[in-house]
C-alpha cells in the first residue's frame, strides 16, 4: 500500500504512453472492442520487442453502459470519438517508439491494426505518471 502522507512525485524510472483509441470506420463499438481484446492483444503481446522493451502494456476498454450516465454528468459537455486506450509503460520513451519502429511490429502488427483502429484520429499522450492513490 502506498503511503499517501507523502508528497506525490512524478515517476523518474518510467514513463507512459497513452494511445486514445478511435475504431476503424464502419466497425462497430462491440467488434472493435471483442477485435482488439481478443485478438490484437496476443497479436501485440507476441512480437519479442514488446516483450524485451515494455514494462506493461494495459488496455482501457470503455463500456458503452455507463454512456448515458457520464452523459448526465457535468464533468465533459461532449461524447468522445475514442473507445479505448492503450497504455504502454517502460523505462523510456525510446523504447517504447522502439517498438513502432521495429521490423517484426511494421510487418506483424500494423496490418492488424489496420483492422479494427483508425491511425489517423487516434491520439497520443506521453510522460511521467505520480500514483497519488493506490489500495494494492
Amino acid at each position: 500500500m502506498s503511503d499517501t502522507t507523502s508528497k506525490p512525485a512524478l515517476r523518474t524510472d518510467r514513463v507512459r504512453l497513452a494511445v486514445l483509441m478511435a475504431p476503424k470506420p464502419g466497425l462497430s463499438f462491440e467488434e472493435f472492442d471483442r477485435y482488439w481484446l481478443d485478438v490484437h492483444a496476443e497479436v501485440f503481446s507476441s512480437i519479442a520487442i514488446a516483450k524485451r522493451n515494455l514494462l506493461k502494456y494495459e488496455q482501457f476498454h470503455l463500456d458503452s453502459k455507463y454512456d448515458d450516465i457520464i452523459a448526465a454528468q457535468t464533468l465533459a459537455k461532449s461524447k468522445s470519438p475514442f473507445r479505448g486506450i492503450a497504455i504502454f509503460e517502460a523505462t523510456s520513451l525510446d523504447k517504447i517508439f522502439e517498438i513502432f519502429r521495429d521490423e517484426e511490429y511494421l510487418r506483424v502488427v500494423v496490418p492488424d491494426e489496420h483492422k479494427f483502429f483508425d491511425h489517423e484520429n487516434a491520439q497520443i499522450l506521453a510522460g511521467p505518471f505520480a500514483t497519488i492513490i493506490n489500495k494494492l
